[in-house]
């Protein structure tokens, strides 16, 4: 397991904003909180159906939802975008962990110390990882 403290509000908060974006039709495939090492955090990685075009506009989209989620629901914490990567679901790595596993709904699946699609993940919580 990774040094760094992934603590239970920041789960907590992130499966809200996975709900939020459910709730509002974002197309989440994939939503994982990942370590590195290299600067001893971990950050949401949220993938969304559909073209890496539309990145600009599903950071906006995000933050709108998680501002409404804020408005209609202040006692429940929504992670902020600041702790979130968006990316699209045919990022490599999301790519990689698709062919080795899928998580439906809202799962807490621990992946570490692995390497999929050339690419090295020292630790990693998988929350969603559709096809």
């Amino acid at each position: 397991m990774a040094s760094g403290a992934l603590v239970r509000a920041d789960i907590d908060a992130g499966i809200n904003l996975i709900r939020a974006l459910d709730e509002n039709g974002f197309g989440v495939a994939a939503a994982l909180w990942l370590y590195n090492s290299d600067v001893d955090n971990w950050r949401m990685i949220i993938a969304y159906r559909g073209p890496r075009k539309d990145l600009e506009k599903k950071y906006f989209d995000a933050a709108t939802i998680a501002a409404d989620w804020r408005k209609a629901r202040p006692q429940e914490p929504i992670l902020d975008l600041s702790k979130v990567k968006i990316t699209s679901a045919d990022d490599r790595l999301i790519a990689g962990l698709g062919i080795a596993m899928r998580v439906d709904g809202l799962g807490e699946v621990r992946f570490s110390h692995n390497t999929i699609n050339g690419i090295y993940v020292e630790d990693a919580l998988i929350h969603r990882l559709a096809a």
